[in-house]
């Protein structure tokens, strides 16, 4: 009930002070709790010294702290998509590889969207789920349920559905046999399996003929976003490598939207 009350009063602030004001107040709480040296941080610290091509100690922390304030302002916008018109979404948004997405789109096929926790990944929901996309998210959800509705119905605002149901696998299957979109977070474990969830993601490609597309939302400024698309990739065309190749090139862009709070799966570290 108190994470509930949380989010409700950040949800009323988000609402009645001005965006500024709301996105100031966002940083100071990304600060703070940055300052309390959470487990969180410690594993993005970790995280970020091992793809982070050699950087000191004190880059890695700046890094690390900039990731916390950026994370503050991740929920904030995610607050402000409850009252945000798709138009406006729209406006908010350039797209970065356009001819992927279509690609994609065009197949006829199932699509396995890969993508990491860099930038905003509930506006990317969004911006497809707008467009008319089936897309079915695997999220873990939180342990309070009434918290998790309380996503959930912002979600389902731009026709973003959960994939909770088990077994995971089957339901998964089903969605892209009926050429419908999987979303999966290839910087956390494999859903219910031990691996990387780039590995899980091409064998459920190669059971179900579904392509992968490699994608990431990135802040550009305070109402911008960028969505950027990779080629889609077929079973067998090396899923993990391509994967930790574009979150290594979207980690040396962006190293302060890198929100990689758990300790890094296989094929990723």
């Amino acid at each position: 009930m108190v994470a509930l009350i949380s989010y409700r009063i950040a949800d009323a602030l988000v609402r009645v002070l001005p965006a500024r004001a709301a996105d100031r107040l966002a940083v100071v709480l990304g600060r703070a709790a940055f300052a309390l040296r959470l487990p969180a941080r410690r594993a993005l610290e970790a995280n970020l010294g091992l793809l982070s091509g050699g950087a000191t100690p004190a880059a890695v922390r700046d890094r690390a702290r900039s990731a916390f304030e950026h994370f503050a302002l991740t929920f904030t916008d995610f607050l402000r998509l409850a009252r945000l018109g798709s138009e406006a979404l729209d406006r908010a948004i350039e797209v970065r590889g356009a001819e992927h997405l279509a690609a994609a789109r065009a197949s006829g096929r199932g699509v396995i969207l890969l993508s990491a926790h860099i930038g905003n990944w509930e506006w990317g929901a969004a911006y497809l789920g707008a467009r008319g996309t089936r897309l079915h998210v695997v999220a873990r959800p939180h342990p309070s349920a009434p918290v998790e509705e309380f996503f959930a119905r912002r979600r389902r605002r731009w026709g973003v559905r959960p994939l909770a149901a088990r077994p995971l696998w089957t339901r998964a299957a089903e969605a892209l046999r009926r050429r419908e979109w999987v979303a999966l977070m290839g910087d956390r474990g494999a859903p219910g399996a031990r691996g990387s969830v780039s590995d899980w993601a091409e064998a459920l490609a190669r059971r179900t003929g579904a392509l992968v597309l490699p994608a990431v939302m990135v802040r550009l400024a305070v109402g911008r976003y960028a969505a950027c698309f990779d080629p889609p990739l077929a079973a067998g065309a090396r899923v993990r490598d391509r994967f930790r190749a574009a979150v290594l090139r979207h980690l040396e862009r962006h190293p302060g939207q890198w929100c990689a709070f758990e300790p890094l799966p296989e094929g990723l570290a």
